[in-house]
């Protein structure tokens, strides 16, 4: 294979939640394009959640793991090994101590290794995908000492959210900006997972995040006719929501009782249970609700393969431009997804221009409430309509995110 990509990313397997499926993919995919694939990432880290599995049946011969000087890296060598989400959020409380983010004591590591890497391989380009947005240095670095095109992707806005929300300090947000312009400056290309991002980052591609197309396929049709079952994914905290989902329950059980008695719910993901058990159980929902929590991705499909339809709920005010990879995983399901979010954010855009479920925000839950019920009661009469790989979701599978990579590169 004559063409070659240098993908440089800091989350990668073993680590495992969301940040690792799109540098993931591109290594599974990008040969299936003609670009070999080599990764440029870190060695062990203290994390929130592991998925070697992802790993399983892969040939791993060009991943390359540098060492760090960053905070994670240092609790690993200290015997650490799993953190909690409420650690991560005190350390974002103190990001100012790090510029531009807590891992840029991996940079010097990273492009010291990328540097041997180039002198043993003919690269065609490279691939730098954020957050971190360290790894954009890193990648900075390495195409000007090589002359090679380079990429910088963006899967967030900045650190998680824009310059001047990710930093207190106005220095900070002042350096942000300037290292925004010497990014825009220096790279051949921007993309982004979506126009959002490109609009702030004010020039680029989008190119979508994708579902597995391996792990897509086992998916099933739900067998239980006699409730209406709702998945609800991934962890809750600040920035993701489930209240407005019992918001909209509550409202079915005054409005239709016989089908609210119909409900049943399963989660499936990374949640505080007890805190979880106690919000259903002060809806009356106690009875009815299985929480799995964290399982592996085949685990989590065979469990939510029972559901007739999905809840994904993002706070209006900081989740606006994410379009989670959670929600292509989903589409891949062929369940619809009732989702709360702003009407002006990326999962509402996605959802219209599919067709793959419901958006609503609230106060105004009235029309959720009719989506609902028009669910449940399909559900309930066999004639709810789920197709596993419908048309509307093969867009973005990620075999075409790889796909739409290879030929940026190609026309670098």
């Amino acid at each position: 294979m004559s063409k070659r990509a240098l993908v440089i990313c800091y989350y990668f397997p073993p680590l495992g939640l969301g940040g690792v499926g799109r540098p993931l993919n591109l290594y599974k995919y990008l040969p299936n394009h003609d670009y070999a694939c080599d990764i440029l990432t870190v060695k062990p880290v203290a994390y929130r959640a592991y998925e070697p599995e992802l790993l399983h049946e892969l040939n791993t011969t060009n991943i390359y793991r540098s060492g760090s000087y960053d905070p994670q890296r240092m609790l690993y060598l200290m015997g650490v090994r799993t953190m909690k989400h409420s650690t991560i959020k005190k350390g974002r409380t103190v990001s100012d101590k790090f510029f531009p983010d807590s891992k840029v004591g991996w940079v010097r590591p990273a492009v010291r290794l990328g540097k041997r890497l180039l002198r043993k391989n003919d690269y065609t380009a490279i691939i730098s995908t954020s957050p971190p947005i360290s790894s954009h240095l890193v990648a900075m670095d390495l195409a000007r000492h090589a002359g090679l095109p380079w990429i910088a992707d963006f899967r967030d806005f900045w650190t998680m959210y824009k310059i001047e929300e990710s930093y207190t300090k106005p220095d900070n947000i002042r350096k942000g900006n300037e290292l925004l312009d010497r990014i825009r400056a220096a790279a051949t290309r921007l993309t982004a997972v979506n126009p959002a991002i490109i609009d702030y980052l004010g020039t680029g591609d989008v190119i979508t995040n994708g579902f597995d197309i391996d792990r897509a396929k086992l998916w099933k049709l739900p067998t239980d006719t006699t409730s209406c079952v709702i998945g609800i994914p991934g962890n809750f905290n600040e920035e993701r929501v489930v209240e407005p989902l019992l918001a909209v329950v509550d409202r079915l059980k005054r409005s239709h009782a016989d089908l609210w008695e119909r409900l049943r719910f399963v989660q499936v993901g990374q949640v505080d249970v007890e805190w979880l058990s106690e919000l259903f159980e002060k809806h009356g929902l106690s009875e009815r609700f299985a929480i799995h929590g964290l399982q592996k991705r085949e685990r989590t499909i065979e469990l939510f393969s029972a559901c007739h339809l999905f809840y994904l709920g993002l706070t209006a005010d900081r989740e606006q431009g994410i379009l989670p990879q959670r929600m292509f995983d989903l589409a891949a399901s062929g369940r619809k997804v009732l989702a709360s979010a702003a009407p002006d954010s990326e999962v509402c855009r996605f959802i219209r221009e599919t067709g793959a479920g419901f958006c609503f925000s609230e106060p105004d839950t009235t029309a959720a409430v009719e989506f609902l019920a028009a669910q449940a009661q399909s559900t309930l009469d066999g004639k709810l309509n789920i197709n596993p790989l419908p048309d509307y979701a093969a867009p973005y599978s990620s075999v075409a995110m790889a796909k739409k990579f290879a030929e940026l590169m190609d026309r670098l």
